[in-house]
């Protein structure tokens, strides 16, 4: 199933939906792929700029399941040409009670975020055998 490549330019989060960041100057909405597979949801979350220990996931009692990203990249000083814009960033996405919220895993290298919600045993598909 092919789908449209969504290409967008950085969008800055609005305050009131990154009222939790430390500091909602710059602070931007990052490019996500969502990938929908019979076992599991997948985010991968371009964050460029993050180390490890500067990404926060949580999913809260409602199921809203939020990234915060702190960038360590500070731009030098006296830059010739500037043509993109370093700040923090903020996701948040509404997940269906089909995933299993306690199994999350997250893993991020080379800037890219990669949060893996698999889907409840009993929301699985499930083969049903045909009997002669």
């Amino acid at each position: 199933m092919a789908s449209e490549l969504e290409k967008r330019g950085k969008r800055e989060v609005e305050a009131s939906t990154a009222e939790q960041l430390v500091e909602t100057a710059n602070a931007y909405s990052p490019d996500v792929d969502i990938i929908d597979a019979e076992d599991a949801m997948t985010f991968v979350v371009d964050l460029p700029g993050v180390e490890k220990g500067d990404v926060k996931i949580e999913v809260d009692e409602n199921n809203i399941l939020t990234i915060r990203a702190k960038n360590s990249f500070r731009e030098p000083e006296g830059a010739a040409v500037r043509q993109y814009a370093v700040g923090d960033y903020f996701r948040a996405f509404s997940i269906s009670e089909e995933f299993d919220k306690d199994k999350i895993s997250g893993k991020l290298e080379n800037g890219v975020l990669a949060i893996t919600i698999p889907r409840r045993e009993e929301a699985k598909p499930r083969r049903i055998e045909i009997k002669a």
